[in-house]
């Protein structure tokens, strides 16, 4: 049957079934307070795309864009894409530990045939629409919408309610023991679960990396600056994992004299820079030692990458699969070039500052060609 086809039916249907949020009748969608330590967060505040994210399925008129410290979706009516947005970039979530995670999300605009702004997983982040699971609001057939829909390569199952705030906080959380999924805009877990996806990973993907994304997926709308947006992603229990290899073992080489209170683990990666690539940008992994938290890592402090003395363009912290604390950072590239003329293996250093005050330095060797 045709997708499109299905939509209007179900816009039909949902326009008897609106309400303010999805298990709070009579008040706006509602927020659920946290006092733990998040395991990752990004507000957007700095209005450019950090190391934790790739832009995926982005073309000439369908754009995702940090800006106005928010993440913003805009297209025009001649576009439908399954899928444009932010997607974990080398790290994803564990599934064989619970997690809990949520965004604020902002639609207004009714339109027809259909769009959506959401967050979800998946366990392919190349072509994310072959297996998935998505939560968020949007239109279709000029009715204002929550939306879920769940593929597992043999099905697409979906579901719709009426909704009239176009501002919420949507929640999605795992029981790994009990294998569900649970979906809501009052908080985590069974109580107050708008939908519950039963049998989610073991008994659909096996216990594979969940990479997180955060999307739009329309058909055929214009969506203006300030329309659709997304705010304040966060994810306050889980454990992440990344293919870097051997993250916790200390890279080759010595401290180079750096004075240190704190002695890091640091790698580029890739290892082997090319001169000559176009790429200009490098990926740090900065690993702390077990005694620093989550709490100590300082997001306005920015490491610095010597030789040159090159300031982080973007930096962000998560906590690994041992608890330990990992700093992705970006860095230039060219600048490092300048400051290294030869080819061929060379050591380079890392500090930075934690909020307590304590300094942290590593070093690494990187092969130049």
């Amino acid at each position: 049957m045709n997708r499109n086809f299905i939509l209007f039916v179900i816009a039909a249907v949902i326009a008897g079934r609106m309400s303010t949020s999805l298990k709070s009748p009579g008040g706006i969608a509602r927020g659920q307070a946290s006092t733990a330590q998040p395991v990752m967060q990004d507000n957007f505040d700095d209005n450019k795309k950090g190391t934790p994210w790739k832009l995926f399925g982005e073309t000439a008129t369908a754009k995702v864009l940090e800006v106005n410290k928010r993440l913003e979706f805009t297209t025009n009516a001649s576009t439908s894409v399954p899928f444009v947005g932010y997607m974990s970039d080398k790290w994803w979530i564990d599934p064989n530990q619970d997690f809990q995670m949520k965004v604020d999300l902002y639609f207004d605009l009714v339109a027809s045939p259909a769009g959506w702004i959401n967050f979800g997983i998946t366990p392919n982040p190349d072509q994310p629409r072959d297996a998935y699971a998505t939560f968020g609001i949007g239109c279709s057939g000029g009715i204002q919408n929550y939306w879920r829909e769940w593929t597992d390569g043999s099905g697409t199952y979906m579901d719709f309610v009426g909704r009239v705030v176009p501002r919420v906080t949507l929640y999605i959380s795992y029981d790994h023991w009990s294998d569900i999924l649970y979906l809501s805009d009052v908080g985590y877990g069974p109580d107050g679960a708008w939908q519950t996806l039963p049998n989610f990973v073991q008994g659909r993907w096996g216990r594979v990396p969940l990479y997180v994304f955060l999307s739009a997926t329309t058909q055929n709308i214009t969506i203006a600056s300030g329309q659709a947006y997304m705010d304040n992603f966060v994810i306050e229990k889980g454990k992440l994992g990344s293919p870097y290899q051997d993250p916790t073992q200390p890279p080759g080489g010595g401290g180079g004299g750096q004075i240190q209170d704190v002695a890091a683990t640091f790698a580029i990666v890739p290892s082997v820079i090319r001169r000559q690539a176009t790429n200009d940008k490098l990926t740090a992994l900065i690993g702390l030692p077990a005694e620093v938290t989550l709490a100590s890592w300082d997001p306005a402090n920015v490491p610095t990458l010597s030789p040159g003395g090159i300031a982080a363009n973007a930096q962000t912290a998560f906590l690994w699969v041992d608890n330990t604390v990992k700093i992705l950072a970006s860095f230039s590239k060219t600048k490092l070039m300048e400051a290294i003329p030869r080819n061929g293996q060379t050591e380079v250093y890392i500090v930075g500052q934690l909020k307590d005050g304590r300094s942290y330095a590593g070093s690494c060797l990187i092969t130049i060609e």
